[in-house]
């Protein structure tokens, strides 16, 4: 089976957040699983700069009053074969989003997929599309190609990672489509560009069970959960993986010592002395809070801000927090690091380096969300030996086993409802259980790291639904 994978954004070439994780893993599992799965991508500024893909060809898309140039180009990373969609006017910039222009950008975008196929001659069974960026491919699909017979028998999946973000434009953007006026296109008296895809893709999916349920509510579904009912039998909820070669504690170059399952109490201790140290901290036996995350809204940072002090004031417990995002919240870390020098450190920005340091180093993970359609950071915790402390939300609640202090079963701490009080009494419980029930704590340790959140069944999953799709 054939399959292209469309999104903004894949790993290893263009990264902002989880969804490049999983560009850059999926293709992996599909093709280990007999499928001949491929990948394409703007082709940004940073990724051409590199100069790292073949030029395979061009075409034309008309976009408003012009005829804009596609140039496609191909690489191969780690035997997955990756296009890239070049047009100086839309991609040749400095970052990836944010523009005035997005809506175009990303219109010229889902144009140039589907004629960027008859330059490689890769007509796929499915077409897979990520978040909004690519949600005009198949309206674009069902009204320009239809009569193609390599185009009209391809069927489309659409996944929605964060429901949030659904790319809305004024209506006035039809008069650069070129595309008859359909309901599907617009919401709200504008054109959205996720609705366009929920309507006219085959199937729909989001990255986790919880999450899929969520979203058809009024609470999580950001306007669109009765649009989302409409296709309630069409939509599926598949728990995004991650990539167990990357993150692994036995190989990871980046960890001041190499552990598995068996040498995880050496192991742990040596990485959490070594990020104790990084961090000049104190080097003691005590529980250590480690927080890798972008620092907005949805993290539930807010839930820190009334307790953080009461917490360190009436514990043992040293924090280590790596993140960038508001600013809010980036001077409330500087604060609360400016108080409590000798037990809170703060890492404003982002290294790859230095997160697996703090996951392999860290005791208690700390991912407190507001809302987590998958979440890949309470995984790779996990992977590490960390316990993740979560709210019990979206794939945080699918893939955490809350600690029971009865039988010392669990992979993890939870808590249920969104406030600071149920926070600060959960992050007491990991505390003290660390301190005081080290037995539980060295069980819950092992429980989660044979946890097997490879991309394995997940891809099996997709396969299963685009099998589904094609018969």
């Amino acid at each position: 089976m054939k399959i292209l994978i469309c999104a903004s954004e894949g790993a290893p070439y263009a990264k902002t957040g989880g969804l490049a994780d999983v560009i850059g893993a999926l293709p992996k599992a599909l093709i280990e699983n007999g499928c001949d799965a491929r990948v394409i991508l703007p082709y940004y500024k940073k990724i051409k700069d590199k100069n790292i893909a073949e030029y395979k060809g061009y075409a034309y898309v008309r976009i408003g009053s012009s005829t804009e140039y596609v140039g496609v180009f191909e690489a191969i990373h780690d035997g997955v074969t990756f296009y890239f969609i070049d047009s100086d006017r839309y991609f040749n910039r400095d970052g990836f989003y944010g523009y005035g222009d997005d809506g175009e950008r990303f219109a010229f975008f889902d144009f140039a997929v589907l004629e960027a196929m008859k330059v490689v001659q890769f007509f796929p069974d499915i077409i897979h599309l990520n978040d909004w960026q690519a949600g005009l491919v198949p309206y674009i699909l069902r009204n320009n190609y239809w009569a193609y017979p390599e185009f009209n028998r391809i069927k489309t999946v659409f996944s929605i990672h964060n429901i949030q973000y659904q790319g809305n434009f004024p209506m006035d953007m039809m008069n650069i489509l070129f595309m008859p006026y359909s309901n599907s296109l617009e919401f709200g008296g504008c054109i959205n560009f996720m609705k366009s895809a929920i309507m006219e893709s085959n199937a729909i999916t989001t990255v986790s069970p919880t999450y899929k349920n969520e979203v058809l509510t009024d609470q999580y579904g950001y306007y669109l959960n009765n649009i989302l009912g409409l296709r309630y039998f069409d939509f599926y909820g598949i728990l995004n993986g991650i990539d167990v070669v990357k993150y692994n504690p036995e190989t990871d170059k980046n960890l001041f010592k190499n552990y598995n399952i068996k040498t995880v109490t050496s192991g742990k201790k040596a990485n959490k002395e070594g990020l104790l140290k990084q961090f000049g901290l104190p080097v003691e036996d005590v529980p250590v809070f480690g927080l890798v995350s972008r620092l907005v809204d949805q993290k539930g940072i807010d839930l820190l801000e009334p307790i953080i002090d009461e917490v360190i004031n009436y514990s043992n417990a040293k924090f280590i927090l790596m993140g960038s995002g508001d600013s809010y919240y980036e001077n409330f870390f500087r604060s609360v690091e400016a108080r409590h020098p000798d037990r809170f450190k703060c890492y404003i920005g982002y290294s790859d380096e230095i997160a697996q340091k703090i996951y392999a180093g860290s005791d208690i993970f700390l991912m407190p969300s507001k809302f987590e359609p998958c979440g890949l950071g309470q995984m790779i915790a996990m992977r590490y030996g960390t316990l993740p402390l979560v709210r019990e939300t979206g794939g945080l609640k699918d893939t955490v086993i809350p600690f029971n202090v009865y039988t010392g079963e669990g992979t993890g701490f939870t808590f249920t409802n969104f406030n600071s009080y149920d926070l600060k009494e959960v992050m007491f419980l990991a505390i003290n259980t660390y301190n005081n029930n080290k037995i539980a704590f060295k069980k819950m340790i092992k429980s989660a790291m044979e946890k097997d959140f490879s991309w394995k069944q997940s891809a099996l999953a997709y396969i299963d639904l685009y099998n589904k799709l094609v018969r």
